[in-house]
């Protein structure tokens, strides 16, 4: 196809970002247009941009695709979507972006860079952010997104809730009742309360809250919501680092914490019986005592990660 790469949407001869998107993945030329999940995913992603205020393709940065599988794995975990679709709706984005840019600047590896599950839903590989790399990541970014990471980090705050959240208020709340209690950017608005279970999440509020100063919020006073996510997601794009992994991380330390042991994905035991007869034999208890305090740690995680079922736990733990 001939067509002007400074033109709307790359010239691919529509103003809809949806229909532009399509022509480009057709340019794949392999035969797999799968077409309805192909003009599914596509046409979510364009309405995802539009809702962000990007109405041309041309305006697209790699930050919009990672700002959208988040969105995804949100949707996951929420049930609205499986895994399988999650990845594939991502994959096909990845394909258009590529075909409509004529270059792969905007690609985003969906386990990697945003924590996305694999198609099973069930992770076999750690994908938390170890401490060296937490370490380099603040180097590089402001002292704002990086007091967020830790909340993400020892709190297992989602990246929206790191932002609203009022960290002089739980911080304040945390010290008198010892329970952390999170409201704002909360799923559904619904509060959720669990008892402080290490120094460092008193350190990470009150670095946030000294941040935040006398706002409501770790949004800074001078931007929107909209404007402050766009910079965040800007910023963390570049850092080697994921929101979605520090929440893996906690995930993972709070299960060790509440079990003793290490969850499927960091002792290399496979998640199910071979995990649950690695437990009985470290803790030197029953199968069946094994099974009820593994399923008990992850109830436990899923409810501190803001989450109703357990089996969300899979993406996390293994």
């Amino acid at each position: 196809m001939n067509r002007n790469m400074n033109a709307r949407n790359f010239g691919l001869r529509s103003s809809n970002m949806g229909r532009a998107l399509i022509t480009a993945y057709q340019m794949k030329g392999n035969g797999d247009n799968t077409k309805n999940i192909c003009k599914s995913a596509l046409y979510d992603f364009a309405k995802h941009l539009k809702e962000n205020g990007v109405n041309d393709l041309r305006k697209v940065e790699k930050m919009h695709v990672l700002k959208y599988a988040h969105y995804l794995n949100e949707r996951f975990e929420n049930g609205v979507i499986s895994a399988s679709t999650a990845q594939n709706y991502l994959s096909k984005v990845n394909v258009a972006m590529e075909y409509a840019r004529l270059d792969r600047s905007c690609r985003v590896d969906g386990v990697n860079d945003a924590g996305l599950p694999s198609r099973t839903g069930v992770a076999v590989f750690y994908k938390g952010v170890g401490v060296e790399q937490h370490q380099n990541a603040l180097k590089t970014l402001t002292g704002r997104l990086g007091a967020q990471l830790a909340l993400q980090r020892e709190i297992g705050l989602r990246f929206k809730e790191s932002c609203l959240i009022n960290a002089k208020r739980v911080l304040g709340h945390a010290l008198r009742t010892g329970v952390i209690r999170i409201e704002g950017g909360t799923k559904g608005g619904r509060l959720r309360e669990f008892p402080v279970s290490s120094p460092a999440q008193i350190r990470a509020l009150k670095i946030a809250a000294e941040i935040q100063k006398d706002h409501t919020s770790m949004v800074p006073q001078n931007m929107s919501w909209a404007q402050y996510q766009s910079q965040c997601y800007r910023e963390i794009s570049g850092s080697g680092v994921n929101f979605h992994g520090e929440r893996h991380h906690y995930a993972n330390a709070r299960y060790e914490t509440l079990t003793g042991v290490e969850s499927p994905v960091n002792s290399g035991f496979s998640h199910g019986l071979e995990h649950l007869k690695y437990m009985s034999t470290t803790l030197d208890i029953s199968l069946e005592h094994a099974r009820q305090l593994d399923h008990d740690a992850r109830l436990q995680v899923a409810q501190e990660l803001g989450h109703g079922r357990v089996n969300i736990t899979n993406n996390y733990l293994g």
